[in-house]
Order: C-alpha cells, then sequence, then structure tokens
C-alpha cells in the first residue's frame, strides 16, 4: 500500500487487483489486475484523465501501477 503525496488517496494490491481509491469515502478512481498489461494501460489512462487527482498525485499514481505491474509478472 502507498499513500500519494496529497495523503487523501491510497493505492494498493487486494487479492488479485490494484486499487486507487479515496482514504475516509473509499470513493474508487481505478481498480485494476496487475498482471494483465492492458488493464494497467486502461488504468494509466483513467489516472490521466482524472480531474480528482493532482498532477503530483498523478505522478505517484503512475509510478504505483508500474511497480505492481512489474511485481506481478
Amino acid at each position: 500500500m502507498a499513500r500519494l503525496p496529497s495523503e487523501r488517496f491510497l493505492i494498493q494490491q487486494i487479492g488479485e487487483e490494484v486499487v486507487l481509491f479515496e482514504e475516509g469515502t473509499e470513493q474508487e478512481i481505478v481498480k485494476f489486475n496487475p498482471a494483465n498489461a492492458d488493464e494497467v494501460r486502461k488504468a494509466q489512462h483513467t489516472i490521466y484523465l482524472s480531474n480528482d487527482l493532482s498532477d503530483e498525485d498523478k505522478c505517484f499514481a503512475h509510478f504505483w501501477s508500474g511497480y505492481f505491474h512489474a511485481h506481478a509478472q
């Protein structure tokens, strides 16, 4: 699990899925299987388009998405 810089969002792996969500409200930004490259690509696009995440949060979310993907292989 990792907390993004704004401290509003967490990204963590739960079973076979990674979830990016707002802490407290549990509002899900994106959920994906890190072993599936197409799902990771779609999740990266969702992160990029998100109006909820700051640019800094997006940067860290992209990093952690890649981390989970690399370790799922």
